[in-house]
């Protein structure tokens, strides 16, 4: 017996299977029109999910290249600028050369080099407190928008920054620092015999201020024994002595001991106060209560080291009393900045050793980028001449199914009435 089929079902199934051909041939369509293979992950899941991951391994070395740049243009920026420190440093020492051949220093060289080392001393600050491209600090460690060195009212310059070392991840595995903190350049580096800072209180109310100078060292052996004691001159009450003036007293800073009998001690502005094997002059208008200390010390910044060479040729010139003190000081001095060029010289070796492992990187990258791609190519890109293969297969296969359907849809015994 015939099976029979249902009106129904002579339309409905060709007009499925048309429109199922015209789906793969508007997907074929659209794979040749975008170049790839895989428009879904249903087109491949496998497949997909290995895209993916590939995206991502690419997104992140993308990330590591942006570090890098960013790593070496500030590496950079402190390599020229630590160039110009030691250009600065080398001429200071040029002009300690100077100073220090005593027979034929005259008076008008002494001030002509005092008066170019005091605006050393303003260039190296500037130059200690360069900012980078981003508007921040080089040298003030993770405080980037403090500036690391400060001029104190009461003499000297401080350190207002921190020891932080900023890094940044150029790989997987490896991070660069991509700073240097300030101290560590400038402040602590190895003085060639025990030295000392002095400073003034930052709560000191003196109107003018009292200033303490750089100081000088005048008895090395006495400065080794004090060692690493430090001194604190209190201005006392300017009844404690008769008559009422200004007064002040020298202590031991770890127990308060009065120290070389200078207690209430009429106070000179700019007089020398002698103890522990140094010198220091206080300008100014000191408070009482206002304290100023004298700290001992292995280590002398840069800052410290050409204020102490003014302070030398400024207040113990040679030829009136100081030449043993003043030789001595200018050969401290020299060797003082032969130990900033130094240390100097160490970090900028570092920053290189960091530019060539960031180069190695950044080349790494690209390799792997470039690998990574190329197989996220083979697995998603098109293969345009079976794409327009196929594409002419299934626009022929729908043509003759159309083609079909029109005829057998007139096979009716009503086209024949």
């Amino acid at each position: 017996m015939s099976d029979r089929l249902s009106t129904y079902w002579i339309y409905q199934r060709p007009v499925n299977d048309m429109l199922q051909l015209q789906t793969n041939l508007n997907k074929t369509q659209e794979q040749i029109s975008s170049g790839k293979r895989i428009l879904t992950p249903a087109d491949d899941p496998v497949g997909a999910s290995r895209v993916l991951q590939l995206n991502q391994e690419i997104a992140l070395m993308d990330q590591y290249e942006r570090n890098i740049t960013l790593l070496d243009a500030r590496l950079e920026q402190e390599e020229g600028v630590l160039s110009a420190v030691e250009d600065s440093v080398a001429r200071i020492r040029e002009l300690a050369v100077q100073a220090g051949n005593a027979g034929v220093l005259t008076e008008e060289d002494r001030i002509a080099i005092a008066a170019e080392v005091r605006e050393r001393v303003d260039e190296m600050v500037d130059l200690m407190n360069t900012k980078d491209g981003s508007g921040e600090f080089l040298f003030s460690g993770f405080s980037g928008n403090t500036q690391p060195f400060v001029k104190n009212p009461g003499g000297g310059y401080g350190y207002a920054g921190d020891e932080g070392v900023r890094f940044l991840q150029v790989s997987q595995t490896i991070t660069l620092a991509s700073s240097d903190s300030g101290k560590d350049v400038f402040m602590d580096i190895p003085a060639d015999e025990i030295s000392f800072t002095s400073y003034a209180n930052t709560e000191n109310t003196g109107n003018p201020p009292g200033v303490i100078s750089a100081g000088i060292t005048i008895d090395q052996q006495a400065l080794d024994a004090f060692y690493p004691e430090d001194a604190v001159i209190t201005f006392e009450n300017p009844l404690d002595i008769d008559p009422p003036e200004q007064n002040f007293t020298v202590r031991r800073k770890s127990d308060g001991r009065v120290l070389g009998g200078l207690e209430n001690v009429r106070f000179t502005p700019g007089a020398p106060i002698q103890v522990g094997g140094v010198a220091v002059n206080i300008s100014g208008n000191p408070d009482p209560g206002d304290q100023f200390v004298i700290e001992s010390s292995r280590n002398q910044g840069v800052l410290t080291t050409f204020e102490k060479f003014l302070f030398t040729l400024e207040n113990y010139p040679p030829g009136e009393g100081f030449d043993e003190v003043y030789d001595a000081n200018i050969e401290q001095t020299l060797n003082n900045l032969d130990n900033t060029i130094a240390n100097v010289s160490q970090v900028r070796a570092r920053i290189g050793a960091r530019l060539n492992t960031s180069e190695s990187v950044v080349n790494q990258h690209a390799d792997n980028k470039l690998a990574a791609k190329d197989i996220k190519s083979s697995i998603e890109d098109l293969d345009f001449a079976e794409a327009v293969s196929r594409l002419q297969m299934e626009s022929f296969i729908l043509q003759a199914a159309q083609q079909s359907f029109a005829q057998t849809s007139r096979l009716s015994l009503f086209d024949f009435i």
